[in-house]
């Protein structure tokens, strides 16, 4: 009996019942939409930040006072403690290995490039090192700093000769791409390494200053201190300084989430409980964790800088996102309860009639849920699948790439649809109750 009154009621205003749908379907959509985009948005934004730079550097445990200027380690070559390249490779080999977007090593020493004091840094350009049987990971500058603008070209893999110098560096000593310059370091007293017998940027092994001329593949712009050195090879400026599979320091880039309570809490005061919650979640403290743990006498900490800004743009964008969708809701629920509004008003002699036959409020206002809930299912599932197109159209305007379609989120709009439609309902309907059955016929 039920299901025939509801499907008369259905037929008889079908307008009615098409822009409570209408409102439904809209509302849903932009729920949809918002959701499928957050379920990719916080990797999306997160690597498009990374190329701001690294957000984990890792340094010597034991390694002295450091004597820096702006950030660049000042310390004489064979001062302080270092880390072991061959180790690196155990940065891709932790649990959050595939978080690990690029890494790049770094050892500075004060130079001098023709009469003028210089910061001599190293670090991989285009590196390539196998991490399992069959699989290479490939890093270096390139990867973490795609944001830096070269005028002229990068070194190329291999190329030992080939160096950047920063853009101020550059106009100071009059250097652009193509020319040479001959650089000269005094090692702090370490035994000299093997060299280059001849090859390009092959140091001497006097015990004095070592020299090479190396060429300017490019001129440097990164906004930072790095301007006024010159970059060079990694392996060209370990011989320089005679520190053979030697670096300073170590710059990571991980994908990370943003820090909450949970991740600024002390590792050595946690529960057990609590430690297993936190490693398993991609903090950067817990991937800079899980690289120290990894390391021998290495010391990984989170650039807090850059880990602040990328929490708190993700932070304000997924707060926008929800006031949007919660907004969308609003409007589908007010206006499901303007409809129902003027359907219980159009009713009501109907209503009048059921209550003097004996049927109770409940019994009388389930007609009305079970129409209001089956235009919510049927919104859900034309919103969920507009909000997703609307998403793929959008995702792929602003990222450059589509997303699918996201089928966990069908359950939760359908159920988000269902309680707005009741919801929007429910206040109409709480007053067309209170109506008399005599009042409401003798008003008919």
């Amino acid at each position: 009996m039920l299901t025939r009154i509801v499907g008369q009621s259905l037929n008889r205003r079908w307008r009615r019942k098409l822009l409570s749908l209408f409102a439904v379907t809209l509302g849903i959509a932009v729920v949809t939409a918002v959701a499928a985009i957050a379920l990719d948005v916080g990797d999306r934004v997160n690597r498009e930040l990374r190329s701001e730079g690294a957000n984990i550097e890792v340094t010597p445990a034991s390694d002295g006072l450091p004597v820096s200027v702006d950030g660049v380690d000042f310390r004489p070559a064979g001062s302080g403690a270092y880390l072991d390249e061959a180790a690196l490779v155990k940065i891709k080999r932790i649990f959050w290995e595939n978080n690990i977007l690029a890494f790049t090593p770094w050892l500075d020493v004060a130079a001098t490039a023709d009469g003028h004091k210089v910061v001599l840094a190293g670090a991989w350009f285009d590196h390539s090192m196998p991490v399992s049987p069959g699989v290479n990971f490939t890093t270096g500058l390139r990867a973490l700093y795609p944001g830096w603008r070269v005028r002229g070209q990068w070194p190329s893999a291999g190329d030992e000769e080939g160096v950047l110098v920063g853009g101020g560096l550059a106009r100071q000593l009059g250097l652009e791409p193509g020319q040479r310059i001959a650089v000269s370091v005094v090692p702090a007293g370490a035994a000299p390494a093997a060299s280059g017998h001849g090859q390009p940027g092959a140091a001497s092994e006097s015990k004095g200053p070592t020299q090479a001329t190396f060429v300017v593949r490019g001129i440097l712009r990164t906004g930072t201190a790095v301007d006024t050195e010159i970059v060079a090879p990694l392996i060209a400026v370990q011989r320089l300084a005679r520190l053979a599979g030697k670096v300073r320091r170590v710059e990571v880039s991980a994908l990370a989430k943003p820090d909450d309570a949970r991740a600024r809490m002390d590792v050595s005061r946690m529960t057990p409980e609590q430690f297993e919650m936190w490693s398993c979640t991609n903090y950067v403290s817990t991937i800079a964790y899980q690289i120290q743990q990894a390391i021998p006498g290495s010391e990984a900490k989170p650039v807090r800088r850059v880990e602040e800004t990328e929490g708190t743009i993700l932070d304000r964008v997924g707060m926008l996102m929800m006031t949007l969708a919660g907004a969308a809701l609003l409007a589908a629920a007010l206006a499901m309860a303007s409809v129902m509004l003027a359907n219980v008003f159009e009713r009501r002699a109907e209503i009048g009639l059921f209550k003097s036959l004996g049927a109770t409020d409940g019994r009388v206002a389930s007609i009305f849920l079970l129409e209001a809930a089956m235009s919510g299912v049927a919104g859900g599932v034309a919103g969920y699948f507009l909000g997703s197109l609307l998403a793929n159209r959008l995702s792929a305007g602003i990222f450059g790439s589509p997303v699918g379609l996201h089928w966990i989120i069908l359950p939760l709009v359908l159920g988000l649809a269902v309680l707005v439609s009741l919801g929007g309902s429910a206040v109409p309907l709480v007053s067309g109750m209170k109506i008399p059955a005599s009042v409401a016929l003798r008003n008919e």
